[in-house]
């Protein structure tokens, strides 16, 4: 999938990060970070992703950065959603319904999952609505458009 970058961030900046959200950030991911801080995801046909469990597919629209506009910022998202998100889980951009991607960062459930917090597949309802995506951040092929 190709972004239009928000711009890179240090090390300082992603610990800063790390730091408001209580977490460690795969190296993975942090490499992204350090390389792109995110971006507007190219609508490209290359955004779509297929939820293997249940065969319907997403369009990712962005992946959030950090000291960014509101509606694409990886702390704006997880504050307003901290309460519905499990401790360990880090929201990390969005698709075009306004279901999420989240990474767990660590442990036995370390992966990228998607949310569909509005229910927009049939499969998604009150006990599942959490679909996991890829086990690892790289596996969604990220570049510099």
């Amino acid at each position: 999938m190709n972004i239009q970058c928000f711009g890179p961030l240090s090390e300082d900046a992603i610990c800063k990060l790390e730091s408001a959200l209580g977490v460690t950030l795969p190296g993975n991911y942090r490499g992204f970070l350090k390389e792109t801080g995110g971006g507007i995801v190219k609508q490209d046909g290359k955004n779509r992703i297929t939820i293997p469990s249940i065969g319907q597919t997403i369009a990712v629209d962005v992946l959030f950065g950090y000291g960014v506009a509101q509606n694409s910022d990886i702390l704006y998202w997880n504050e307003k959603y901290r309460d519905e998100m499990p401790d360990d889980a880090v929201l990390i951009g969005f698709d075009v319904h306004q279901g999420f991607l989240f990474l767990i960062a660590d442990g036995v459930d370390a992966s990228v999952y998607y949310w569909d917090d509005a229910y927009v597949f049939e499969e998604s309802d009150d006990d599942q609505n959490v679909y996991l995506l890829v086990k690892d951040f790289s596996e969604l092929a990220v570049s510099k458009s």
